[in-house]
């Protein structure tokens, strides 16, 4: 009975240790997937830029 017991609690541990490292490879998979995101939309944020940068260049100078 005693090592039933002692079975059973490390079939218990070993299903809570399966669980966490399934919930962490969630939790990496979903971090991955939002930095290939954020990589993919970083040129379009940099051309935003430079053309706000050209635009307010080209204002100025025909203000003068």
């Amino acid at each position: 009975m005693l090592q039933d017991d002692r079975e059973n609690l490390e079939l218990q541990r070993l299903l809570n240790e399966t669980r966490k490292l399934v919930a962490e490879r969630q939790k990496l998979l979903a971090e991955a997937k939002k930095l290939k995101r954020e990589t993919s939309f970083y040129p379009l944020a940099v051309l935003a830029g430079v053309v706000t940068a050209i635009t307010a260049v080209v204002g100025v100078f025909f203000k003068f």
